[in-house]
């Protein structure tokens, strides 16, 4: 099963322990269109830790979800399903000069001692990323490469296909996220998105060209559901109302919800914080600069730059934009509370920002926050349609 191969007219289907999202995008002369969508909840048990538990369940679950797509149904069997963040490894690596030949060979012995996987018993894909015009005194070639356990994109596989689908494509939620939410404008500055869940909250860190970074914590919305739950002893369905609709409001119900979620969410912020730090340690140093009218090139490249009187511009490394997506992005006063903790200005995610392209203004088939929880599922359709 391939990770990154590149097939047409496919819907995409994101699963995870408790819910699943499907949708279908179709090109349309004016850009992409969605075709149908869905989610539907998943009871505990079936999937535990991103890893099938009652196969036959799955499938009717699977099949519901299809079967009962909003707006238009789903008209293909043609399907690219997710990878959950923490049972797969992508990572961006460097090999010298090597021969055509042989840059496979090179490719496994390089994720041997990168990846904390046994390479035999995964499947590995990889993609050679363009170099820059800055990269061309550079002999070294930047490879995005992804591995996943044959076992669970297996056991994913075979579940689809009991369900009557025909699987194409495993795609790492990561990069279904960023072809979701990064544009081609996108600076070449690094983005941090935080996937904040139901089950897990993920942190990813992209720059152009690829994704350099990715983490998992539990901090979570069963985390905060139970927490509310415990306070106003109810159960986890009524936690959830409760979470949703006091949020993180101080005067509402006596600031009891904020009250009960906070040790929560400082756990958050400092890892958020962490992670951060540790990017600007260890990444901020790289530094760049910016040709206008033409690619980008780095320091080694410069007198290159400057002898074809190129205005040359430096850029900051740091993390320059933090965009948060997932379920949990919903609670009232979130985006807020942690751009305060972490001093950085936090945009809600947009996953129509490559789908809906004209500047007719057309109003997105789904409200700006349900999308949220969409975000994957949407990326993956765009890659079913063709858009990678």
């Amino acid at each position: 099963m391939s990770l990154f191969n590149q097939n047409l007219n496919a819907f995409g289907l994101d699963l995870s322990d408790r819910t699943i999202k499907v949708a279908q995008l179709k090109k349309t002369g004016e850009g992409l269109k969605l075709v149908g969508h869905n989610r539907k909840e998943i009871p505990e048990g079936i999937i535990k830790d991103g890893e099938i538990k009652k196969e036959s369940k799955l499938v009717e679950i699977i099949q519901e979800a299809i079967s009962e797509s909003k707006l238009k149904s789903i008209s293909t069997k043609f399907v690219i399903y997710s990878i959950p963040e923490t049972k797969g490894f992508i990572r961006v690596i460097e090999l010298p000069k090597t021969e055509k030949g042989k840059i496979t060979e090179a490719i496994v012995n390089e994720a041997e001692r990168s990846f904390p996987t046994n390479i035999k018993e995964s499947y590995l894909d990889w993609q050679i990323l363009p170099k820059n015009l800055a990269d061309s005194a550079n002999e070294k070639t930047e490879i995005l490469v992804a591995t996943a356990s044959k076992n669970l994109v297996n056991s994913y596989s075979e579940a689809l296909k009991k369900a009557g689908l025909k699987p194409v494509a495993a795609e790492i939620e990561s990069v279904a996220i960023i072809r979701s939410l990064i544009s081609e404008q996108q600076s070449f500055r690094p983005v941090l998105i935080i996937d904040l869940g139901k089950d897990r909250t993920s942190f990813i860190i992209f720059k152009k060209p690829a994704v350099q970074f990715t983490a998992s914590i539990p901090v979570c919305g069963n985390e905060f559901n139970k927490a509310v739950a415990k306070e106003f002893s109810v159960s986890a369905e009524e936690a959830e109302k409760i979470k949703l609709e006091c949020g993180l409001n101080y005067q509402k119900r006596s600031g009891r919800t904020y009250k009960a979620m906070l040790p929560s969410l400082v756990n958050l912020v400092g890892y958020i914080d962490k992670l951060l730090n540790y990017y600007q340690e260890h990444f901020s140093s790289e530094f760049h600069f910016e040709i206008h009218g033409d690619s980008l090139k780095s320091e080694h490249n410069l007198k290159a730059a400057e002898s074809k009187s190129a205005k040359v511009e430096r850029i900051d490394s740091s993390i320059s934009k933090v965009i948060i997506c997932g379920g949990e992005a919903k609670i009232p006063g979130m985006t807020f509370y942690l751009s305060l903790q972490i001093k950085k200005e936090i945009e809600r995610a947009n996953p129509w920002i490559n789908i809906i392209t004209s500047d007719k203004g057309e109003i997105p088939p789904i409200s700006r926050d349900d999308s949220l929880v969409f975000v994957t599922v949407l990326g993956l359709a765009m890659r079913g349609a063709g858009e990678y």
